[in-house]
């Protein structure tokens, strides 16, 4: 999803656009768009670097926001919480390097269909050979 065209659907389900809520729509979307699961630490931490007096609990709000409009979805390990895309993949989450892989799930995610099960998280942690 584009920018402006969150910015829009934000706006038309009545939410004000804040120059901090643009500020991490835009960290949370450039992350995705490179394939990155940020934790919540990372987006804090570089919108704290852009806007120093952001508080914790502002940034919490817009990511629950960004997650309640369809936006992302959040998983958690290890106690941190991590942001992804709403594409339905397969998140694999390598317990002997906390590496954090995508893969394509084809057979995984239309099994869940043909289920009823739309999926738009699947985690599966697992050790991983060093990649």
């Amino acid at each position: 999803m584009e920018t402006a065209q969150l910015v829009a659907t934000l706006k038309e389900k009545g939410y004000r656009v804040t120059p901090q809520r643009l500020e991490v729509i835009n960290i949370v979307l450039e992350k995705l768009a490179k394939k990155e699961h940020p934790s919540f630490n990372d987006i804090l931490n570089e919108v704290k670097q852009k806007m120093p007096s952001i508080s914790v609990s502002t940034v919490y709000s817009i990511l629950k926001l960004l997650e309640e409009t369809g936006v992302v979805v959040s998983f958690e390990h290890n106690g941190r919480t991590y942001y992804d895309s709403v594409t339905p993949h397969v998140n694999v989450v390598c317990v002997n390097s906390n590496k954090i892989l995508d893969l394509d799930g084809g057979e995984v995610v239309e099994a869940l269909k043909r289920a009823g099960v739309y999926p738009t998280s699947i985690l599966v942690k697992g050790i991983c050979r060093e990649v």
